[in-house]
Formats: structure tokens, sequence, C-alpha cells
């Protein structure tokens, strides 16, 4: 069988769903295994990343269309007609015809040749009726709607609608945010200006801040800037989050941070260089194997102040307790706030990320014990939830007296507590919260 990119694009869909494996991961690892050239890789990547960010527009198309039952699909045949369906509706450069004939042959090659003409079927239908189903699909009232549109699950736009009062605002911007990686500059090194000057004009480098810089998506490994330690990848509202770590926040001369869930490392990182490596940082994680991700990180970045440990951020190191004047909680999190970048994740079931408020309070909780009096806590996570954001921090503060919310001084921020909401913000879905011991 050759291996084309379309034919990758469905090996990797199948291998996704099949082993749950990020779409991130299996991307990686098929272009070093495939060894793409750069058209193909292109094509690839987006056809792959498309498909996911579609399957649930895509798998209504399909049940409209199908002669059998959607639950009947055999999930290789399944996989096909999803990629061959993105490239009919959202790849404005493949011909109607390219893509019709490319998935029935495709099809041929990679199933019982008797799912041909069912395959050739759907696509030709679909073809036909392309105008007819953009127009009907636009016009589905309510959240079910949003839902079908935007490829978000139904339970996941309640959600939302419940918690913001905005669920299409958000959902339509986390789905129409332009893709690009804003790097965070390691200003122990570099400027913002000095950083985009020496970046490649390909990817066109934008200053975005004093300490950010945007650039297209691309390989940034591969950048030598990187290999220099002029920068790491961090989102912009974690490094506004990041920010909170500052001279001006604490009075110690040589401040100790406590990070309870650091890996992969960025928000140590930012706090190293915005302390100008003058600090003692404590990074700790429950999986050891990830921790040389900081300790490398660390090493190309050049920063000296961080010392890595595994430690279940439920269980404090009580060496350190009343020692830090900065503890860290980002904690784990459902991840909702960045489906722009990793579009499996709104695959996931409310059943998933149910039980992780009380993770989330629990490392919370136990991390006060590390807070000298004041010293602060920056609560913070990825996500759009109210139950795994708002909802802890009130638990928390009832809990703890002696604790209590002062404004982060990110603009917009009027109590304590801040989300970022991408359709106020332009950034993912994220949230923060700064805890002062009084």
């Amino acid at each position: 069988m050759e291996m084309t990119p379309r034919t990758a694009a469905v090996l990797s869909l199948n291998s996704g769903i099949k082993n749950g494996r990020f779409v991130n991961l299996e991307l990686d690892s098929a272009i070093k295994k495939y060894g793409f050239e750069d058209k193909d890789r292109t094509f690839y990547t987006r056809l792959l990343y498309g498909t996911v960010e579609r399957k649930l527009t895509l798998d209504h198309i399909i049940a409209k269309l199908s002669t059998v039952k959607f639950e009947k699909i055999e999930p290789m045949v399944l996989c096909i007609l999803e990629t061959g369906l993105y490239q009919l509706f959202y790849m404005d450069k493949v011909p109607d015809s390219a893509a019709c004939n490319e998935t029935t042959e495709l099809v041929k090659t990679m199933c019982p040749k008797s799912y041909a003409g069912f395959v050739n079927g759907v696509m030709r239908s679909a073809a036909r009726q392309k105008d007819g189903f953009i127009s009907a699909i636009e016009k589905i009232p309510g959240l079910e709607g949003v839902s079908i549109r935007y490829s978000i699950p139904l339970w996941l736009c309640r959600l939302w609608e419940d918690d913001y009062g905005c669920a299409e605002k958000i959902v339509k911007s986390l789905s129409e945010r332009k893709p690009g990686i804003t790097l965070r500059v390691n200003t122990l090194k570099t400027t913002a200006k000095e950083l985009s000057l020496l970046l490649p004009k390909s990817i066109f480098p934008e200053v975005k801040s004093d300490n950010m810089v945007g650039i297209a998506s691309c390989s940034v490994t591969e950048l030598p800037e990187y290999d220099s330690g002029l920068f790491f990848v961090q989102d912009a509202a974690s490094v506004m989050c990041s920010s909170l770590v500052s001279r001006e926040n604490v009075k110690s001369e040589r401040p100790v941070i406590i990070d309870t869930c650091a890996c992969p490392g960025g928000k140590s990182f930012s706090a190293a260089i915005n302390l100008g490596d003058n600090c003692e940082i404590h990074s700790f994680d429950l999986h050891a194997n990830r921790l040389r991700l900081i300790e490398s990180g660390a090493q190309r970045l050049g920063i000296k102040s961080i010392a890595v440990g595994e430690r279940d951020g439920r269980k404090p190191d009580e060496a350190l307790f009343g020692k830090a004047d900065i503890v860290l909680c980002d904690v784990p999190c459902s991840g909702l706030g960045v489906i722009a970048k990793k579009p499996d994740i709104r695959y996931k079931k409310f059943e998933d990320i149910e039980k992780l408020p009380e993770v989330q309070y629990s490392i919370l909780d136990k991390s006060a014990s590390y807070v000298k009096e004041g010293g602060f806590i920056v609560y913070s996570t990825c996500t759009l939830r109210r139950a795994e954001n708002d909802e802890v921090v009130e638990k928390f503060l009832e809990a703890h007296k002696e604790f209590s919310l002062e404004k982060t001084g990110i603009v917009g921020d009027k109590t304590g507590m801040y989300t970022f909401l991408p359709n106020n913000t332009g950034t993912d879905g994220f949230f923060v919260a700064k805890l002062i011991k009084n």
C-alpha cells in the first residue's frame, strides 16, 4: 500500500480513535515515520487536524447520507469517509472530483472492496448536495446548531452557556482562532525586539509585548534560536498569569517559589526569568519521568534557580511549610480552554472530568501550608468551567479565613479572580486567582 498523505491521515485518525492517542503525538510520530516532504507534510497535517476538529459536523453529514446505520459503519470506512468529506467541504484547493475519486480509491486499498460502492455513493451525494448541507447546518437552531456547526459536543455547549451565558461566542472564537504560536522571550538573554529580528521572516515574527513574540505555526525546535535558549513556547494567557511572579510582588531578596504541578515547566521558567534567576524555585510534579523536561528546559534557557522533585501536590513537603513567598498551583484540569490547539480534547465525556474539582481543591488546600505571611498562591487552570475554577477558589476561601483575594493586576480583573474568555481576550481559555495570606 502506497503511503500517501491521505493514507497516512486515515491511519492516524483511526489510531487516535482506537488507542486514545493525542492527535499531536500521532502527527509527530507519523511525520518522522513516513518522512514526507514539505508539501505532503502540510497536506497531511491539515487533513488530520482538520478532520479531528470537524468530526461531529462530518459525522452529521455522513448520518444524513448513509444507507447504513451510522453506528454500524466500520471504523476504518468511517475514517476514510470523514477525511474525504473534510476535503470536499473544507479544503477549497482540492477539486470535488479529486476528493470523491481519491476517497473511493482509498477504500479499495484499505478495506474490503465491497465498501467501495457505499463510499462512492456517499461522496457523490455529498458533492451534489454540498451547498444544501452548508445552508441546512447554518439554520439548525439553538445549542444543537452550535454543536453541529462548530463540532463541539452538546454537553459542553450547554455547560458554557450555563457558566458564562455566551456559549456560541466562546465556541466561535475557539474555532476561528488563527493558528500560530506564542514565544515567551528569555529576557535573561535577549529582548522581544531582538528575537523578532533574529527569527526567519517566513514565520512572520511579531512583537506582542516586552516578553512575547508571535509566530506562524512551525517546528520551533528546529529554529537555531530555540537551541540558543532565547525562548520557550507559552500561550499569552499563561504568560500573563506568570507575570504575578515579579519583584514588585515579593519582599524577599531571594524569594522562594513553589510550583506544585510544574511539568512541562513553563511557569517555573517564567518565574525564574521574571526574578532575574535570583530566587529559589522548587518545581514538583507527580510524574518523575516528566521532570527531565524541566531540567533540560532550564539548562537550555540558562536558568540555575530551579530544583525539581517528584511529589504529589496533595502530599506537600513539610520541610517547606511557611517558607514560600509564592506558590503556583497550575492544577490538572479538563483543558477545555485549549481546544483550539488540541482539537481532540473536545471529545472528552463529562464523566471524564466530573471529579477533577475534588483533586484541584485538595492540591490547593494542601498548598496553603507552604505560604508564609504576606505570601500568596496563584491558582490557575487552562479550562473554562466554573466548577474547576471559581467554585474551587470559593470553597478554599470558606475553609481558609487567613487567605483573601487580591487583584491580579491583569487588565479586566476587578476581584482577584479572572477568566480569560477567548471571545474577549483572543487567547486560550484560562483562569487565574491570586490568594494572599493575611
